[in-house]
């Protein structure tokens, strides 16, 4: 099919890149024309056959005019014209985000999902990009060529040596001496309860998965008191190198500090350019830039602390757009979309209702989603987290008999990187 963008206009690059994060979706391949009479499709706002455009809404993203919508679902033309390319646009680059008040983040700086259009409306489950892909491949008469959903496992390394105290206090608490006579033992012979890589590896392998663990590289308080490492990762360089030498993935936990991404690197000896930001003490209009200007080539962050789902409304991994260069960043993000906090501390629901969650979630989404599941290695305990571990259990149970692929962050980078 062949696709006229007028040049030279505020929104050609857009256009051209959402059309090939199209392609990536559908497996669908636009021919790009200086042709507008050769063309089957047209984007030129002089033109009566074009396909709507919201010229207002690239000029203000253009000249930085740009604050932020009152979104309900859609960017309309001035005639009140969907325009479907701006609408993805805005949502899978979380423009929501853009010049947000004091009232729209938390007390750390997180966009909170209680500010979002996705609380508004009612829509965090729902994968509403794809629904505007699917109109155009519909209007467009394409056959979408549709993949079936993955996922991407990983697992943030916090905090090994804290089992001994909170395991501790769970077991006084509830009077389980035997518990509190292993702990002891296990302090002193330095084989403390959630110093467990070993045994997420070996569980992982059972359902043939290859996970990715995050290192922070900072120990002690960090900015806005956040609690670092309590781990110095010099000292644990034999935990790092299990991960490697299992065929897992190593990656950064940016830690809430003012190294850059690369000084921590460095600083860790970390041999990787993939990371995810400690806390989700992440914003996407600062670090995203960040994040383009470092070795990291994947991130892992976007996701809301509060609440599973879509944040940016769509499910597969992509590479966010850099409006202030007009292009595309370097790197991919794959959003995140369930993690063991979230359930426990943010939603506390109960244990026995997440493993369902996350299966309806996939049933709901079988294609073109890439999925992202957090893992705590605390949650992989028997006695504080202790049923945690079960839930994660069923969760990985259901992806390997239903042969489900898990992706690495390479497989996320080569499938979803665009031709720009």
């Amino acid at each position: 099919m062949k696709v006229y963008i007028r040049k030279n206009t505020h929104y050609y690059a857009i256009t051209r890149y959402v059309l090939m994060l199209i392609e990536k979706n559908t497996s669908h391949s636009f021919q790009f024309t200086d042709s507008e009479l050769d063309s089957n499709i047209i984007w030129d706002h002089e033109d009566p056959n074009s396909m709507a455009i919201a010229v207002e809404f690239y000029e203000n993203l253009k000249n930085k005019r740009f604050n932020k919508l009152d979104f309900n679902s859609s960017i309309l033309t001035k005639d009140h014209k969907k325009d479907i390319v701006a609408t993805i646009f805005y949502m899978v680059n979380c423009l929501q985000e853009l010049n947000l008040d004091s009232n729209a983040i938390d007390s750390i700086g997180r966009f909170k999902y209680t500010s979002s259009y996705q609380f508004k409306l009612g829509n965090i489950s729902e994968n509403c990009v794809q629904k505007e892909i699917d109109s155009l491949c519909t209007l467009w008469k394409i056959d979408s060529n549709k993949s079936k959903s993955t996922f991407f496992i990983s697992h943030d390394i916090d905090t090994i040596y804290g089992s001994f105290l909170q395991d501790g206090f769970w077991a006084l608490k509830n009077m389980k001496l035997g518990v509190i006579l292993n702990l002891i033992i296990w302090e002193f012979t330095q084989k403390q309860h959630w110093k467990n890589i070993d045994r997420i590896i070996k569980i992982n392998s059972e359902y043939d998965i290859r996970s990715t663990f995050f290192w922070l590289v900072n120990r002690g308080i960090g900015l806005q008191n956040i609690k670092n490492a309590d781990y110095e990762i010099l000292n644990e360089k034999g935990l790092v190198s299990k991960v490697a030498e299992a065929q897992f993935v190593n990656g950064l936990h940016k830690s809430c500090s003012e190294m850059s991404l690369d000084e921590e690197l460095k600083k860790g000896e970390l041999e990787t350019s993939f990371n995810r930001y400690h806390f989700l003490k992440f914003s996407t209009q600062i670090d995203w830039p960040k994040i383009s200007d470092s070795q990291i080539n994947f991130d892992g962050s976007l996701g809301f602390a509060e609440h599973y789902g879509f944040r940016n409304s769509y499910g597969k991994a992509f590479q966010p757009f850099d409006f202030e260069n007009n292009k595309p960043f370097n790197f991919i993000e794959a959003p995140l979309h369930f993690m063991d906090s979230t359930f426990h501390k943010y939603m506390k629901l109960p244990n026995n209702e997440i493993p369902k969650i996350i299966i309806d979630f996939y049933e709901k989404n079988p294609t073109n989603c890439n999925f992202s599941l957090l893992w705590h290695n605390t949650y992989f305990t028997d006695y504080k987290y202790g049923s945690f571990l079960q839930v994660y259990k069923k969760i990985m149970g259901y992806i390997y008999e239903n042969k489900i692929e898990c992706e690495s962050p390479n497989d996320l980078i080569t499938k979803n990187k665009l031709q720009w």
